[in-house]
């Protein structure tokens, strides 16, 4: 087991019990534009985690200087040559070409303006260690947001809260396309894993380029054939909902759902795994910009009014917002994340 110690740090850096032992994990990221963002991003893993990789696709590259710089600081820079657009086939080869770069037996992608926790990390290797038959894990979510009124927080992706995901490979698929969570984005893998996985959404995306508000079900089905996952009850991951998302696609409609199950009958080619059962359970799940029938129409508004109800009320308390989640923390891990994206707040 992994256990963080305390230790005395500058007030200028971030100040932690934490960074004494750095964690043996690679950190996947990667950059379109916003490469002054990504690279506060990158900073805030090298002072925990041993090992950090940039896949840079914004032009022009950095100079020499610049990545001795971060060489300096233990980031690898890589210059990605090949894109010139917002596909999604370059969004997952430059994970991928980060993976085969890595040197840990352990990995995880973070988007180039999020943060994991140190601890949510550490209990995930724990995991992972204790747990030879998972393939990955993941931990709960928070966002942090701001309007006029200033910064306040939300429950991400409630369906982490006791995901648990450990049936045969039919199962394991039905139970993540019921109980929708993007526990394989963002969740710490066992290396091998993860690139079998990239390897295999970067073939489908090649033979069927698209992009669809649901092309990412495709990486965390291929990920579902690797193995087991759960997601502990662990702070984990802040969501960035300040800084503008850079989306892919604003279209709607079921013929999302069709490109998606062609896509999956090349996934699932080998396995004896019912497609439109899957297809039907994210028909009536929590994808809205899926024009459904009348019934499922009424009860998405419904929802849609209820959750704006209960919105009403901004939680500008992140301890209380985790406390009433029945999240666990760290306190520091919050102060070390509050201060690497001071500049977003």
């Amino acid at each position: 087991m992994i256990e963080p110690k305390k230790i005395e740090t500058d007030d200028n850096k971030l100040d932690s019990k934490i960074f004494e032992n750095e964690i043996k994990v690679t950190v996947l990221i990667t950059s379109i534009s916003q490469r002054d963002i990504t690279i506060e991003t990158a900073q805030y893993y090298s002072d925990m985690c041993n090992e950090v990789i940039l896949v840079d696709e914004q032009k022009p590259h950095l100079s020499n200087a610049d990545v001795e710089n971060l060489n300096y600081k233990g980031i690898k820079y890589i210059p990605y040559g090949e894109g010139s657009n917002l596909s999604l086939t370059s969004t997952y080869e430059k994970r991928l070409i980060a993976a085969n770069h890595s040197n840990n037996k352990y990995i995880v992608h973070s988007n180039h303006d999020e943060r994991y926790t140190y601890n949510g990390l550490i209990k995930c290797i724990n995991e992972l260690e204790n747990d030879k038959k998972l393939a990955f894990c993941v931990g709960q979510c928070i966002a942090i947001r701001k309007n006029t009124s200033g910064i306040y927080f939300t429950r991400s992706y409630e369906n982490l809260s006791g995901y648990l995901n450990i049936n045969k490979v039919d199962g394991r698929l039905y139970y993540h396309a019921e109980k929708y969570a993007p526990i394989g984005h963002y969740g710490v893998w066992r290396r091998n894993a993860y690139i079998k996985a990239s390897e295999k959404t970067v073939m489908i995306h090649n033979k069927m380029p698209s992009v669809t508000m649901m092309e990412e079900v495709i990486f965390e089905l291929a990920a579902d054939l690797t193995g087991n996952s759960k997601a502990i009850s662990d702070l984990y991951w802040i969501r960035n909902r300040i800084n503008p998302p850079l989306g892919h696609s604003t279209d709607k409609g079921e013929h999302i759902l069709r490109t998606i199950e062609t896509k999956l009958l090349i996934l699932l080619d080998d396995y004896d795994v019912q497609i439109e059962n899957i297809i039907d359970k994210f028909r009536n799940s929590h994808f809205a910009f899926i024009r459904p029938n009348l019934a499922s129409k009424f009860i998405l508004v419904l929802k849609k009014c209820v959750r704006i109800f209960i919105k009403k009320k901004q939680v500008d308390d992140i301890h209380a917002l985790l406390d009433d989640s029945g999240i666990k923390y760290e306190k520091n891990d919050l102060s070390n994340i509050f201060k690497s994206i001071h500049s977003l707040l």
